[in-house]
């Protein structure tokens, strides 16, 4: 992503359900990969995944949160770097030149989603500790 894109506020993935899969026979051919989104913004997001993506990979991405949920959104893979742990740290930008990511609706519920984001973390409760007696 370019630096004028990082300017958006990025959001932590503990409550952002994904799917990632690849698009036409390429996604028929290999298994989808196990993807736990890391953050999230409205131009795109990062994930790990126990596979390795390619840059400029076309994917076709699922997510919700909560009540809000956006299905066969396209992106591309920016980067995909190594992790300590075997798996892979993927960077994606949302494919915005696509004619129906350019529909309203589909960049309303973008928006949507990253407000819901903001608001979970902005008005989380605090971690309840118990008292070991």
């Amino acid at each position: 992503m370019t630096d004028e894109k990082r300017h958006h506020e990025r959001y932590n993935n503990e409550r952002l359900e994904l799917k990632v899969t690849r698009p036409g026979i390429s996604g028929f051919m290999k298994l989808n990969p196990k993807a736990r989104c890391l953050d999230y913004s409205r131009r795109g997001l990062q994930f790990s995944s126990n596979q390795a993506m390619r840059p400029g990979q076309p994917l076709i991405l699922d997510f919700c949160v909560h009540d809000l949920e956006l299905t066969e959104i396209q992106g591309q893979v920016i980067s995909c770097t190594p992790g300590e742990d075997g798996s892979w740290c993927c960077r994606v930008e949302f494919s915005t030149s696509n004619k129906r990511m350019q529909a309203s609706d589909i960049r309303n519920r973008l928006l949507l989603i990253e407000d819901k984001l903001r608001s979970l973390s902005q008005f989380s409760e605090p971690a309840i500790q118990g008292n070991a007696n």
